[in-house]
């Protein structure tokens, strides 16, 4: 029981890691390849490029390029958040 609730504190930590300047602040967050890591509303988080092209100014921008959900705008271009 103790390695199940240990386990559960760790997954908790990872998936909830706060960053404050960037992602260099992101040691415990892993993202998969092909995905990047960022720090989204002071949060770790690991996104991939967005359905084609374009500029943005807010995630909402973005939302018909993340058919997956989670959109984000990051230094103006679209890129979608993963879990």
């Amino acid at each position: 029981m103790k390695v199940v609730l240990i386990l559960a504190i760790v997954i908790v930590a990872v998936y909830a890691e706060v960053c404050t300047t960037g992602p260099r602040d992101c040691s415990l967050t892993m993202c998969p390849t092909g995905a990047e890591l960022h720090c989204v509303d002071s949060l770790c988080t690991c996104t991939t490029p967005a359905i084609g092209s374009g500029a943005c100014s807010t995630g909402p921008d973005c939302h018909e390029r993340c058919p997956q959900g989670r959109p984000h705008c990051i230094d103006g271009h679209c890129r979608c958040g993963h879990q």
